[in-house]
């Protein structure tokens, strides 16, 4: 992050006037199809904030919100990084105040480290909320984080990459393992290695770069983060208990936790590496000894909504630290509190459901071909499918009470899709049903891969 910040002030007067300055601001926010934009949409948008949305398609989540003022296009980042840059930039200036009021850009998924990259440019017409490239490239991509870990000395899983085993490095000796490609969001190509045959023929196909872990026991956990210049600010941590798909999707149903186990590790690491901005870090634990450090993502994360309702409300505080140059607002999360993902929550309940016992055979067998007639965009067959499976001699009154057992763990859990005070924002789920259309194919930060029951997932 690029410090142009006042000076902090410790008069009331002053307070006063730096709260008017924060209302009176101008922000534009990336990747405007997600619910994590949305979420900080609504956070600064509730307070005056005047929010600008962007991203590289027009129907999205963001464009629909009335927290939104505006919202423009731009090249495809991943795609078309210099012409991303480039009309980003333009974008930027021709939506600059002429009164000098704060004027932000929050990038909140992957485009954070090319606007991180370019930062320098930018900044001389908007203040950037990222943190430093230098810092983002010592923790990400997974291979860069895992040598910064052991050269630091922090807990994380022994690791190897798929080129050194192919060129001779010592075989792993334990199994299970775990691949991932060292690239990636979301679950996608991440599997379970059981043994060594497994293990040759993952490295005699060509693939792209992967990593090779030793498997860690225990549950994920997700700790989330502000810091300035290595010092923490704020933090809360949460526990996936639902997913869709269940084991190896995006968390449907979360709950907030103690984050006191994950802090020594998180503190060392961005520590050292004088990290500024927001982070989210994923541990594997179990429970008693020390967490494995697995990833880190250098931006906003998929269970951002979750942190806001446990009363973290990172992206304000992001925006007071861009601004000011100190974090003024309270935060103190609240343990226990669980968020669901709407519809999302359901469909994972009915597939609890599905696998549940053998006397679920027909349902679970009609839901794992209605997921893959999801995937590919066959909306109408899927649902056909599923239809069929509660058909097959499935007791009614069974599974319906093992849907309601398993939704009752979600009763009256603030739901991130549908939003009383936006109530338009639903459309940009839109944007989902137009991706699979389009390229057959979901978004990218909803895929997952079918191997990677079990796994850690954001």
């Amino acid at each position: 992050m690029r410090d142009r910040r006042v000076e902090p002030s410790s008069s009331w007067n002053d307070m006063d006037a730096m709260h008017a300055q924060l209302k009176s601001g101008r922000v534009i926010v990336t990747y405007g199809r997600s619910l994590m934009a949305l979420t900080i949409a609504h956070s600064l948008g509730r307070r005056g904030v005047e929010v600008i949305g962007c991203d590289d398609v027009g129907l999205t989540a963001v464009s629909f919100s009335r927290f939104a003022k505006k919202h423009f296009t731009h090249a495809p980042a991943a795609t078309d990084p210099d012409r991303f840059i480039d009309e980003l930039e333009a974008a930027i200036i021709r939506h600059k105040p002429k009164d000098g009021r704060p004027y932000v850009l929050i990038p909140c998924f992957q485009e954070t480290r090319i606007i991180a990259r370019h930062a320098e440019r930018l900044s001389r017409h908007i203040q950037v909320a990222a943190p430093a490239i230098e810092a983002i490239a010592a923790v990400d991509p997974k291979d860069a984080l895992m040598r910064t870990a052991h050269e630091l000395g922090l807990n994380a899983p022994r690791t190897w990459t798929d080129e050194s085993l192919r060129t001779g490095a010592p075989r792993p000796a334990q199994y299970p393992l775990v691949a991932k490609p060292v690239r990636g969001v979301g679950g996608r190509g991440v599997r379970r290695v059981t043994d060594a045959e497994a293990l040759d023929e993952l490295l005699a196909r060509p693939t792209e770069p992967l990593l090779i872990q030793d498997y860690i026991p225990g549950q994920d956990f997700c700790l989330t983060a502000l810091y300035d210049r290595g010092r923490r600010l704020a933090s809360a941590a949460y526990r996936n208990l639902s997913q869709f798909p269940r084991g190896a999707g995006a968390g449907v149903l979360r709950e907030t936790v103690d984050d006191t186990p994950f802090l020594a590790t998180a503190d060392s690491l961005f520590g050292r590496l004088g990290w500024t901005g927001v982070v989210e870090v994923d541990f594997r634990w179990d429970g008693f000894a020390e967490p494995f450090l697995i990833e880190v993502n250098p931006r906003f994360w998929a269970g951002l909504f979750h942190t806001v309702e446990s009363g973290v409300d990172f992206p304000w505080m992001l925006y007071e630290l861009a601004v000011t140059g100190q974090v003024i607002t309270p935060a103190a999360p609240k343990l226990g509190q669980r968020t669901k993902v709407g519809g999302l929550h359901l469909l994972s309940a009915i597939q609890e459901v599905a696998d549940s016992d053998e006397g679920f055979a027909g349902l679970r067998d009609a839901w794992g071909q209605s997921v893959h007639l999801f995937q590919s965009g066959r909306l109408l067959d899927a649902s056909r499918e599923l239809a069929r499976g509660f058909g097959s001699g499935l007791d009614l009154g069974r599974a319906a009470q093992r849907l309601r057992e398993s939704l009752r763990t979600a009763k009256n859990a603030p739901n991130e899709l549908f939003r009383s005070d936006d109530p338009l924002v639903s459309l940009g789920a839109l944007f989902v049903v137009a991706s699979l259309i389009r390229h057959g194919k979901l978004p990218p930060e909803l895929k997952y891969d079918a191997d990677a029951r079990g796994l850690v997932v954001e």
